[in-house]
């Protein structure tokens, strides 16, 4: 089967969100407004014409009675995937990357269509299998949310949250303290850098190698680290 093109695949979350507001038949002749409002993006004048529709028809992603559509089952499983790259791409940016509202909403309407399933399971680890977007909506769950509650965990924390004898690497700094940045940089913490919490008051104290390192409780929140396994 072809993959959708972008604006097929618009068309697809269109019918998922109008599924979630309880309206499963979307008129292929007219989008009434309180229906594309639902959409997390605006529509272009024109976009969803009968050649975008009928090519998904002819996927057998959507089904047709008369002049309504809906989506089928192999529909909704590509409307899924579609809604699910969204609203985590949502989620990164709003609440891992403090963006704009408006950088926000038009960045995850690209992203959407050129992540692969590797990455947005990763993202979704990334970001501890959030059930929800930050406008509320619901995530449709994948694989990796398959799991026993007790694994979903986030991939990337802040240093506060290692437990003293945890080994972990640093996987960024989100600081605005650039002199401190500096000095982090050349005490050798940087993204890669394995570590070992070896206290956590009154100072935070890393062992980076032979050397140990104190930082203070400030720094906890601007490291951000990959737990690592015992035998990693």
């Amino acid at each position: 089967m072809t993959a959708p093109r972008e604006d097929q695949e618009e068309f697809l979350e269109l019918c998922w969100t109008a599924e979630e507001a309880s309206l499963p038949w979307v008129n292929r002749d007219q989008l009434p407004e309180h229906l594309t409002c639902f959409l997390p993006h605006p529509i272009e004048g024109g976009r969803f014409g009968p050649v975008v529709i009928d090519a998904l028809l002819a996927q057998r992603l959507l089904e047709a009675d008369g002049r309504r559509v809906r989506l089928t089952e192999a529909g909704r499983r590509k409307a899924s995937d579609i809604v699910r790259r969204h609203r985590l791409t949502e989620v990164l940016l709003h609440n891992v990357l403090a963006v704009s509202e408006q950088s926000v909403e038009s960045t995850a309407c690209q992203v959407e269509h050129i992540l692969n399933a590797e990455v947005t399971e990763a993202v979704c680890a990334f970001l501890g299998h959030p059930p929800s977007c930050p406008h509320g909506p619901s995530i449709p769950r994948g694989r990796c949310c398959e799991q026993e509650p007790a694994h979903l965990r986030p991939l990337i924390v802040a240093l506060a949250q290692l437990n003293v004898g945890e080994t972990a690497k640093v996987a960024f700094i989100h600081s605005r303290r650039r002199a401190y940045l500096q000095r982090l940089s050349a005490l050798g913490v940087v993204p890669g850098t394995r570590l070992r919490l070896r206290q956590r008051h009154p100072a935070l104290v890393l062992q980076i190698g032979e050397t140990e390192l104190a930082l203070d409780q400030e720094a906890g929140r601007e490291i951000f680290i990959r737990r690592l396994s015992a035998k990693s």
